[in-house]
């Protein structure tokens, strides 16, 4: 678990500092969990590893899509995924989503944007429904609703320790 979070923290870091997750990263999380999960279960962690590894991108893979999240935070999760296996990052990811949640009604409260933002989203699922044209969600929106998703992962790990 130290692993797991130097990890994250260090994915933090740079996502704060540099607005990315480097590759270099979330390989070296993917190579630790993986050693982590045959050292642990056996054979049997590489099926927990894989599993914990896809589901973050089952779950999310969407919302990359349309850009509605980073690939380096999906990155960050099957790091999570690696080492806690899918019932475990499952229940990170539950964790994150609930402090994700926190963190926006923080800043659309701080920013007075709900009306705005709402207004936005609307929009652009109106506007896809009928054209069906994909472009990304996050185009033309203001630095201010934006935050590192990064962030709510580690507050998952942590919680979950």
């Amino acid at each position: 678990m130290l692993s797991l979070t130097g990890i994250a923290m260090t994915a933090v870091l740079c996502d704060l500092w540099m607005e990315r997750i480097p590759n270099a990263v979330i390989s070296a999380g993917l190579a630790m969990g993986l050693v982590y999960q045959l050292y642990a279960e056996g054979i049997v962690g590489v099926i927990l590893y894989l599993g914990g590894v896809m589901l973050p991108v089952l779950l999310f893979g969407t919302l990359y899509y349309f850009r509605m999240m980073g690939a380096g935070d999906i990155k960050l999760l099957c790091v999570v995924g690696g080492f806690l296996g899918p019932f475990g990052v499952f229940f990170c990811i539950v964790r994150a989503v609930f402090a994700a949640a926190v963190i926006s009604a923080v800043l659309l409260y701080r920013n007075r944007t709900l009306a705005s933002r709402w207004e936005y989203f609307w929009n652009y699922i109106t506007e896809y429904s009928a054209t069906k044209k994909w472009k990304p969600y996050m185009d033309g929106v203001d630095e201010k609703a934006k935050f590192c998703f990064s962030v709510p992962v580690l507050i998952g790990i942590l919680c979950g320790l």
